[in-house]
């Protein structure tokens, strides 16, 4: 994955009003933080930190007072309606050390189960790694061509860039392809359930001809 570089400015205030006062002009507050290091109160400009989550950039090349920082963006808060970023905590890391981060799935191919009228299903949007920063893949592609009706694959699976290692447990199921809901709803029933005649509920048996009622 590629390190984006990102300029920022130190800031010396913070509270409620100055950081109304950055937005206005453009700016996020951010807190850079950890390894060792005293906390930085930073302010990012709104494009380029809104450019980075757009193409999910988890790690940045942070440029600021004449110094640089490698850190990994640790928690976004938005507004209420979600399309703002109001504050960003950014997280020192080292390019050499292996870092956790959640990557996207990808299927690829046509599973031959959909051409049997199967539906695809992908369970698990998202999968948890273990990587250095430089490795750290845009994507898990997992291919489904081979994949028939009642067929999963699992984490144990598929196939991980080096040097990436899946965090999920092996067993945990990422795609099916699940089958026809006509067919499905019908195994749901045993043979003798589907066989049977229906029982006629609330009619009370007439009397045999010549029996008393």
């Amino acid at each position: 994955m590629e390190v984006h570089e990102i300029a920022a400015q130190p800031r010396d205030v913070n509270g409620t009003r100055a950081c109304r006062r950055l937005r206005k002009q453009k700016l996020v507050p951010a807190v850079l933080y950890g390894h060792g290091e005293a906390n930085v109160m930073l302010a990012l400009p709104n494009e380029a930190i809104q450019k980075a989550l757009d193409e999910r950039a988890l790690v940045l090349k942070v440029v600021w007072d004449g110094r640089e920082d490698t850190a990994q963006i640790k928690e976004v808060q938005y507004d209420a309606v979600g399309d703002n970023v109001l504050h960003v905590d950014l997280a020192r890391i080292s390019l050499t050390e292996t870092l956790t981060v959640t990557v996207p799935v990808k299927t690829h191919g046509q599973p031959r189960g959909v051409d049997e009228g199967g539906a695809l299903e992908l369970l698990e949007f998202e999968l948890e790694v273990e990587c250095l920063p430089t490795d750290i893949p845009e994507s898990i592609r997992v291919e489904v061509a081979d994949l028939g009706i009642g067929e999963s694959l699992t984490i144990a699976d598929l196939a991980f860039p080096e040097g990436v290692t899946p965090m999920g447990e092996p067993d945990a199921v990422v795609v099916t392809v699940a089958a026809p809901i006509e067919e499905a709803e019908e195994e749901e029933l045993a043979p003798e359930q589907m066989l049977a005649e229906p029982e006629v509920i609330g009619r009370e048996a007439k009397p045999e001809e010549g029996e008393e009622e």
